[in-house]
């Protein structure tokens, strides 16, 4: 071989390569991020159980009780504080994933669900999705009330919690999931200030024990002075954050109230 013809010989062995390469670059991540979806979607199928599509583990059966579970929750909540509240049907589809063990969560979920561990749930009103994540033996109890927990919040978002006191929304995600019995059997006589729990960020509230505090203020609120309650969660559902005492003067006074609030404790419990 003449070394004339080596260039020519070197560009034909090597051009098939070249063409693999660019077609890589050209189609791999849209190939891959198909292929990904294809395996999601053949390890969680999707079933539809309006307004809910429900993915779960392929065989698992899951979504048949988790869409029972999550309908009659919204059927209970909407009966019983729907007036109030203005708690309505979601309109729109909200995917459901319930999470095996082994998943990676943030797969389906993203980061927000990086540390959900196992019975625990969350709702993400970005992708309007409901995430729980499920033990290696699925324990429905514990499931359903994660579900119960997060479809709470899906319901609050969708009637504008997300520009309301933390404590209120909080508060209220505990009466719809009927959290009060629970609470007051945690509860062991004490709870922060008054003034630290209205003024408390969301992110304070993921201690337990303001989110408990936050929790039993509105079951007081609601149980003693429902009318007072009514004015103000109308007014924080128009304006936003409102501060209690502008529609309740008798918070203008927490000493007092805070002890009449632990009155009604000890009587609850």
């Amino acid at each position: 071989m003449s070394d004339a013809r080596l260039p020519v010989k070197a560009l034909l062995l090597t051009a098939p390569l070249l063409v693999c390469i660019l077609a890589l670059h050209a189609w791999g991540d849209p190939a891959s991020e198909s292929l990904g979806r294809h395996v999601n979607l053949f390890q969680y199928p999707e079933h539809m159980r309006p307004p809910f599509a429900i993915r779960a583990p392929r065989r698992s059966q899951a979504e048949d009780w988790a869409g029972r579970a999550l309908s009659q929750f919204l059927d209970d909540s909407i009966r019983t504080h729907g007036e109030l509240l203005g708690l309505r049907v979601p309109t729109n589809p909200v995917e459901v994933v319930l999470l095996d063990k082994e998943t990676d969560p943030r797969r389906f979920a993203g980061d927000v669900a990086e540390f959900l561990k196992v019975n625990e749930g969350l709702y993400d009103p970005e992708r309007r999705a409901i995430i729980a994540r499920m033990d290696s033996t699925i324990d429905q109890h514990q499931v359903t009330a994660a579900l119960r927990r997060a479809a709470a919040r899906m319901l609050l978002h969708d009637a504008g919690s997300s520009r309301w006191s933390p404590w209120l929304a909080e508060g209220l995600a505990g009466a719809l999931e009927g959290s009060k019995a629970a609470d007051l059997k945690a509860w062991t006589g004490e709870l922060p200030p008054l003034e630290q729990i209205l003024a408390a960020s969301e992110a304070d509230l993921r201690s337990p024990v303001l989110a408990r505090g936050a929790r039993l203020l509105t079951a007081y609120l609601m149980d003693k002075i429902p009318e007072g309650f009514a004015s103000y969660y109308k007014a924080s559902r128009a304006e936003g954050q409102v501060r209690l005492p502008r529609v309740l003067e008798r918070f203008n006074d927490p000493a007092r109230e805070e002890k009449q609030w632990q009155d009604w404790l000890h009587v609850q419990k």
